[in-house]
C-alpha cells in the first residue's frame, strides 16, 4: 500500500522535468506502467491505490496549471478519466495474475507435501516416523500450535473436518484468503480399512486463515497415515505418540 501510494508520485515528479517535450498522454501511460508494477507486487488493494494517486499526480505535477488541481484543457480531463480507467483496468488485471501465480505455486507445494509422505509409506518407514512426518506437514500448512494424534475411544467432541475439506459446529472468521480453523481445535478423522482408527488434533492460532485447497491437502495427508495404519502390527499402532504431550 505504501509502493501504491509513494511510486506512482515519485515518478511524475521525475517526470517533471520532461512535461513540455512529452505529450500528456505518454506520460500517463508511463505512469499506467507504474500501476501495473506495484499491482504485480503488492497485489489489488495495492494497485487500486496507485491508479487513483498516479491520476491525481498527473493532474497535480504535469497537467496546466501546475501545481494546481484545477484543470484547464478539456483533453488534460480527458486523459485524467482514461489514466484512472486503465489504471484501475490494468491494475485488476496484475492482481488477478499474481493470484493465479500464487495460486499455482500453492498447489505445487501442496503436491510435495503429499508426495513426501507418500515416500515415507512407500519406504516402509516404521509407523511413528510416518506419523511424524504428517504431524510436520500439517503444522507447517496451517502455522498450527500443536498437532498431535489420539487413538479411540476420545475423551471429548471437538469439530470435525469432513472428507470435502468442510468443517461444521463451529465458528469461522473470514481472514482475507481463507476461514479461520476453530480455536478450540479440529479433528480430523484417521480412516484405515474403512474404519476411523485414530484421529488428529489440529489446534491453530486465532489468526490462521485455512483455504479449502489446505484442508483437502490436510484430509489426504490422513489419508496416508491411515493407509500405514492399515498395514501395521496392532502393537505398532499401540506404541505411537498420543495425546498434546507426546
Amino acid at each position: 500500500m505504501a509502493a501504491g501510494g509513494l511510486a506512482p508520485i515519485v515518478a511524475a515528479v521525475l517526470l517533471v522535468p520532461l512535461r513540455d517535450e512529452i505529450d500528456n498522454a505518454n506520460l500517463a501511460l508511463i505512469l499506467v506502467l507504474v500501476v501495473v508494477v506495484v499491482a504485480s507486487l503488492g497485489g489489488r488493494r495495492a494497485g487500486v491505490f496507485a491508479a487513483v494517486t498516479s491520476t491525481l499526480a498527473f493532474d497535480f505535477f504535469l497537467t496546466r496549471p501546475f501545481l494546481s488541481a484545477r484543470v484547464e484543457s478539456a483533453d488534460d480531463i480527458e486523459t485524467l478519466l482514461i489514466l484512472l480507467a486503465v489504471g484501475l483496468l490494468v491494475g485488476e488485471l496484475a492482481a488477478r495474475a499474481q493470484h493465479a501465480r500464487r495460486g499455482q505455486e500453492l498447489a505445487a507445494v501442496a503436491v510435495e507435501r503429499i508426495r513426501r509422505v507418500g515416500d515415507a509409506v512407500a519406504s516402509g518407514k516404521p509407523l511413528v516416523a510416518v506419523l511424524a512426518s504428517v504431524q510436520t506437514e500439517l503444522t507447517e500448512l496451517f502455522g498450527l500450535w500443536d498437532c498431535w494424534l489420539e487413538l479411540p475411544p476420545f475423551l471429548w467432541v471437538i469439530p470435525r473436518m469432513d472428507r470435502g475439506g468442510t468443517i461444521d459446529g463451529a465458528d469461522h472468521e473470514w481472514r482475507g484468503e481463507g476461514f479461520t480453523l476453530p480455536r478450540d481445535g479440529v479433528e480430523l478423522s484417521v480412516v484405515a480399512r474403512g474404519v476411523e482408527a485414530a484421529r488428529l488434533v489440529l489446534l491453530a492460532g486465532p489468526e490462521t486463515p485455512a483455504t479449502l485447497e489446505q484442508r483437502v491437502v490436510a484430509v489426504a495427508l490422513a489419508d496416508q497415515l491411515g493407509a500405514a495404519m492399515s498395514v501395521a502390527a496392532p502393537d505398532e499402532i499401540g506404541a505411537l505418540p498420543v495425546g498434546p504431550d507426546a
